[in-house]
Parts: structure tokens; C-alpha cells; sequence
């Protein structure tokens, strides 16, 4: 790897960094809005709930499906060198 490189080679690693964070740092949130929703559920507040349970899914598909598998993956074999 030649000094060229090393530089646009550390920016893509620092991308792929980003949304790795991201990515969990969103699937984190909608574990939380997940379990909060199913809590305000059964406690009897069933719009809080349920807006809580449909924000979470949408916070689990950016984080999972967007972020990490859109993303981070391609971005994963592309770097590794595999097709």
C-alpha cells in the first residue's frame, strides 16, 4: 500500500466507523423504545405504547437494515477485498 493510499484507506475506515456507531447506536434506541412501549402497553397507556413499539421499528430498521446491512456490510467486503 503506497502513501496514496494510506489516507483515503483511513477515511473509509473511519466511515465504516461512523455508521457502525450508528447503526448500533439506532438499534440501541429501539431495544429501549421497544421495551418502554411494551411496558406503557400492559400498563394500560395503549397510544404511548403502541407509538413507542412503532418507533422502535422503525429505530431497529435504520439501525439493522439501513445502516448495517445497506451499509456497513458492502462497505465490510469491499475493504476485506471479497466480491
Amino acid at each position: 500500500m503506497g502513501m496514496g493510499k494510506l489516507p483515503a484507506f483511513a477515511v473509509e475506515l473511519l466511515e465504516l466507523l461512523v455508521l457502525v456507531l450508528g447503526a448500533a447506536a439506532a438499534s440501541v434506541v429501539g431495544i429501549a423504545l421497544e421495551r418502554f412501549g411494551t411496558a406503557a402497553v400492559t400498563g394500560g397507556d395503549v397510544v404511548v405504547g403502541l407509538w413507542a413499539v412503532g418507533m422502535g421499528l422503525v429505530a431497529l430498521y435504520v439501525g439493522v437494515v439501513a445502516l448495517g446491512y445497506e451499509q456497513v456490510l458492502p462497505r465490510l467486503r469491499a475493504l476485506s477485498g471479497a466480491n
